[in-house]
């Protein structure tokens, strides 16, 4: 549990562990916080067209699942989600490692997709890298084989997590403030903007 007041920094102390059958926690009000990350670390979402697949994604994943989304952000190379798994029709939670199947085989089939169509367009994926995996053999992966999953046990670390999450295109110098990256739960928190996807939370606690 987090003690009163908890707003431990981002460091290597508190980094995500990563997803393995003893590295799971299925607690029952519990929140997760996942780092899913391409394949060799490459850029598949530079492309907005693979951005969208990804936001897709997350959709079919809510509908399939009766999950939660509490938030995300889309980086080139890697997303952030946070994820509530109880479901809103039953007491138990989804398994992380059901929720991660799910979007992540919608969101290869389909990104996988979007990047032959951005190749039929100028024989590029647009970097060295990617032209590379896009030529190579067939049936290479889109995803890295291991997800990072950190379990949430109250509200100060869900603000830690989403703030971290939120500032992280102001970090990798993509955009100079948080409100212009359109590809996260920032502009739906600060202003009400759902013209992506709506998140699942109203900011109530605990999470019901």
């Amino acid at each position: 549990m987090c003690e009163p007041g908890y707003s431990a920094p981002w460091h290597a102390a508190n980094m995500p562990r990563m997803l393995s059958r003893s590295g799971r926690h299925e607690e029952h009000e519990h929140l997760h916080f996942l780092t899913i990350s391409c394949f060799e670390h490459l850029r598949f979402f530079r492309h907005d067209s693979v951005k969208e697949v990804f936001i897709d994604g997350m959709r079919h994943t809510r509908d399939q699942l009766n999950i939660r989304w509490i938030g995300y952000v889309i980086m080139p190379e890697h997303v952030h989600l946070i994820v509530f798994t109880r479901r809103q029709d039953a007491d138990d939670p989804i398994p992380i490692s059901a929720v991660l199947q799910t979007l992540r085989e919608h969101v290869a089939k389909h990104g996988k997709e979007a990047l032959r169509t951005v190749w039929a367009h100028g024989n590029s994926l647009g970097t060295g890298p990617l032209d590379a995996w896009a030529t190579g053999p067939a049936l290479r992966p889109f995803w890295k084989n291991q997800a990072y999953d950190f379990n949430i046990a109250c509200q100060d670390a869900l603000f830690v997590k989403l703030d971290y999450m939120h500032k992280n295109p102001v970090r990798a110098g993509l955009v100079d403030r948080t409100q212009d990256w359109v590809w996260s739960s920032y502009r739906f928190y600060e202003f009400g903007d759902d013209s992506l996807i709506a998140m699942d939370w109203d900011g109530s606690w605990p999470i019901a």
